[in-house]
């Protein structure tokens, strides 16, 4: 096993846990918004700064991840593809009051976030097809994933997806640092040495 793979996957568990950070100081500001009519300037500098390292976090996961494991090209091109779409969702809320067509707490939006994001978790299955300890992970982590459509029935903003997408990431980074301390999972990476096999015959021994 690389010394560095774990890395991979502790950037990975940091950046969620900021996410989680970021939803939960979303919700308090829309809620003081929605009750009290209240905009708290501090508190919003403070959640998108928290966003912000959290997306350095899972920039610095992806970038391991190209350097140290090999292929699993479809993997890190959707991991690649959900840090820019989750940037987007940012920039775009961000600016929410200049874009009419944009509007956080739509049904569509919440549940194309939630599908979106359980396809790219179905891509960790690249990791190591057939390794039934990640397979279970990933179920686990799909069921948190897809939970955070029923925000959809009580009108809640995207964040509340997003909350349920950072609790099923830090779940899963966490099983995975857990499997691969225990090497119930083998991940083949760049300078991996090859194992060597002697085959000996005994057909023509006497």
């Amino acid at each position: 096993m690389h010394p560095n793979l774990k890395r991979c996957f502790i950037f990975g568990q940091y950046a969620n846990i900021l996410f989680l950070l970021f939803a939960v100081l979303a919700v308090i500001y829309y809620l003081l918004i929605q009750r009290m009519n209240y905009t708290c300037v501090p508190l919003e500098a403070a959640a998108y700064t928290v966003e912000t390292a959290g997306f350095a976090f899972m920039l610095f996961s992806l970038i391991n991840f190209h350097k140290i494991v090999r292929a699993r090209y479809v993997m890190k091109a959707a991991m690649l593809i959900y840090l820019i779409t989750e940037i987007v969702i940012m920039i775009l809320d961000f600016n929410a009051d200049q874009l009419p067509f944009y509007h956080s707490a739509s049904a569509w939006l919440n549940i194309a976030h939630s599908i979106f994001s359980a396809v790219i978790c179905f891509t960790y299955l690249a990791l190591e097809p057939k390794n039934t300890s990640l397979e279970i992970a990933i179920v686990i982590t799909e069921v948190i994933i897809l939970s955070g459509m029923f925000g959809v029935i009580f009108g809640m903003h995207v964040y509340i997806t997003l909350f349920a997408n950072s609790i099923a990431y830090v779940v899963f980074f966490s099983i995975m640092r857990f499997l691969l301390s225990q090497e119930r999972i083998m991940i083949d990476c760049h300078g991996d040495r090859a194992k060597e096999y002697k085959y000996k015959s005994s057909f023509f021994d006497e």
